[in-house]
């Protein structure tokens, strides 16, 4: 499509009817958004492509957007949750659960897609990642018990900037031709997204004060806020911008309700809007065939993921806590890949190509199919799983 306004309007449309198609067969939305993407881009339909349309700001758009959909997500979260056990299986998923994830995927890499081991490590520090951008919508439509829902909540929203930092940190290390982790610049990175979360969510807060002005006037501060936080973080700091944007919306989670009376138009119209366009963009940029050539190799490293990496790292994090045999295997069955880690794994592999280290086509070509088959999967099995574990609401009416 040579038309630039077509193609942008090609994109808004198709993730809107993905959403409509989901909601009206009672599906998770992210399934149609990738299949959507991936038939309507360059590989296949050839109705738009990302790249040549938005050129150099895809990548800034694609930060910004993620950035908006954590501060919402972050939003949802109630410190009080944290009180009831919930903190102290989050503490262990986002720490010892990203460490034992990042080796066995490592491992799982090496010997099941026979790559470079950078590459196998970077690939692993990827899919530590998770995010609300899935994992959110996945349980609006699972309906958990609400102490499971408050713990796969909380993981998926503060899994991604560790894993995303973490993968970054990996990525320049790649790069210098070091051989260990900087543990110093991982720590500086969430300082300065914190920081920076912190005053943000003062100048919100101040805003928010008051009635000053209408409700989309508001809706339109917190947004230009919110953005201004996460690109001023990111460009001191990769990726120093999500913890930004959790920050900003922990600190006003206490203050959803208000939010959302007086500025519905950020979560119920924007989010929405942007979370499928992310989809739609990003899926587009996904060859089939080189998802393909992975082979017999590539479908046993995803099933070696959800069926073994994922629940033993989840048994192990939830050993000795207040969480029931049913909880504990529900979040053993619960961890789809999504927006952050396709965007990282877009983001990397145009850079190690150009420096020539062996195997980095393989970063987007398997992340994606990780993000596909754990979406599909999840999003098919997760509620009936859920049912009948005895750990979802029996409700005959499924959320959106």
């Amino acid at each position: 499509m040579n038309d630039p306004a077509l193609g942008l309007a090609a994109i808004i449309l198709a993730a809107v009817a993905s959403q409509m198609l989901a909601a009206a067969l009672r599906i998770p939305a992210i399934i149609p958004l990738l299949i959507a993407g991936v038939v309507l881009g360059p590989s296949v339909l050839d109705l738009f492509n990302a790249h040549a349309l938005l050129g150099d700001l895809l990548d800034p758009f694609v930060a910004l957007a993620v950035g908006a959909i954590l501060f919402d997500g972050a939003l949802t979260l109630r410190r009080e949750q944290l009180d009831e056990g919930v903190g102290a299986v989050v503490a262990r998923l986002v720490t010892l659960g990203v460490g034992l994830t990042w080796a066995l995927i490592a491992g799982a890499a090496l010997l099941l897609l026979g790559i470079d081991h950078r590459i196998a490590i970077l690939l692993a520090a990827i899919l530590t990642l998770s995010g609300p951008t899935v994992v959110i919508p996945l349980l609006d439509f699972v309906r958990p018990t609400p102490h499971v829902d408050s713990i796969l909540r909380w993981e998926g929203i503060l899994v991604d900037p560790i894993g995303a930092i973490l993968a970054v940190v990996v990525y320049h290390a790649i790069f210098s031709g070091g051989g260990g982790i900087d543990a110093a610049e991982f720590a500086a990175t969430i300082g300065v997204g914190a920081l920076i979360g912190l005053a943000g969510s003062a100048v919100l807060l101040f805003l928010l004060s008051e009635r000053r002005f209408t409700s989309h006037l508001e809706a339109t501060a917190v947004l230009a806020v919110v953005l201004f936080g996460v690109a001023g973080a990111s460009a001191l700091r990769d990726d120093g911008g999500l913890v930004t944007a959790i920050v900003m919306g922990l600190t006003l989670a206490h203050r959803r309700r208000e939010l959302v009376e007086r500025a519905p138009e950020f979560s119920e119209t924007l989010v929405n809007l942007l979370l499928g366009v992310l989809f739609v963009v990003l899926s587009s940029r996904v060859e089939p065939s080189a998802v393909a050539d992975l082979g017999v190799g590539g479908l046993a490293f995803v099933a070696v993921l959800i069926l073994l990496i994922r629940p033993f790292s989840a048994l192990v994090c939830t050993l000795r806590t207040q969480t029931t045999t049913g909880e504990r295997s529900l979040i053993a069955w619960m961890m789809p890949r999504g927006i952050v880690a396709a965007a990282t794994a877009s983001t990397f592999q145009f850079g190690l190509r150009e420096a020539g280290v062996p195997d980095a086509g393989v970063l987007v070509p398997a992340t994606f199919l990780v993000i596909a088959v754990t979406v599909v999967v999840y999003g098919f099995t997760a509620r009936p799983v859920a049912l009948a574990l005895g750990v979802a609401e029996p409700s005959a009416t499924v959320r959106q």
